[in-house]
């Protein structure tokens, strides 16, 4: 999934002459402490204004352009949904300015809908069970854990991967499979030397990946 099937284009950046009140004013409105700043006649991102910045000013009908701004935080409208991710972490914002190939606003992605695609992506709410199986990182084979499920009639609905914080030679994957009965998947991997360590969960992946992607964009702190 990409930036641009996420693309909320109702937000519209500040302009560099709008009123310091009117950047306090969206930035309640959307719930974030960062609000991009687009210039009206090129329709490029000029920079970003902070809450912090702002806040302490006694006089909020200054104009926009009179605070020094901060660096530009953007995706582009290609970039994949991880990279998104990945720069909402990085720079703890709600929301993340879209550009095209040539640096012009298109509009925002808010993470709410950030989570909302990876559950998508997961099939976090189809029916199915979970399988977990610990491996080293030097025995992990994703096409051999494919082969062995679909053998069984089995499919694959969503897979993680994640390394337990006490063992740094080992991965845990979680993988959703398309049966309610695991028995056969699960004798499956374990013939083939794969140590299982939960089955018949169907509530386990459902959780397991909502407090991840919780974790991933901080969503209680940010």
């Amino acid at each position: 999934m990409l930036a641009r099937e996420l693309l909320n284009t109702e937000f519209t950046p500040l302009a560099p002459q709008d009123r310091i009140s009117a950047a306090l004013a969206k930035m309640d409105a959307w719930q974030t402490t960062r609000i991009p700043v687009r210039e009206v006649t090129t329709g490029k991102l000029v920079g970003m204004i902070s809450f912090e910045d702002i806040a302490d000013i006694p006089d909020d009908s200054q104009e926009v352009n009179t605070v020094e701004l901060n660096s530009s935080i953007y995706v582009y409208s290609g970039q994949h949904l991880f990279e998104v991710a990945r720069k909402m972490l990085e720079f703890e914002v709600r929301l993340l300015p879209v550009v095209d190939m040539d640096g012009i606003y298109l509009g925002i992605v808010e993470k709410k809908d950030v989570l909302e695609a990876f559950s998508k992506m997961l099939n976090i709410t189809t029916t199915g069970s979970v399988i977990t199986v610990e491996v080293t990182k030097e025995d992990f084979t994703i096409s051999e854990l494919v082969h062995l499920i679909e053998t069984e009639g089995a499919k694959i609905l969503g897979l993680t991967v994640d390394q337990p914080l006490d063992d740094t030679l080992r991965l845990r994957i979680s993988i959703k499979i398309s049966h309610i009965d695991t028995s056969a998947v699960v004798s499956s991997l374990q013939r083939h030397g794969y140590h299982t360590t939960t089955e018949n969960r169907n509530d386990l992946f459902q959780t397991d990946i909502s407090s991840r992607a919780d974790e991933l964009l901080r969503y209680l702190d940010v």
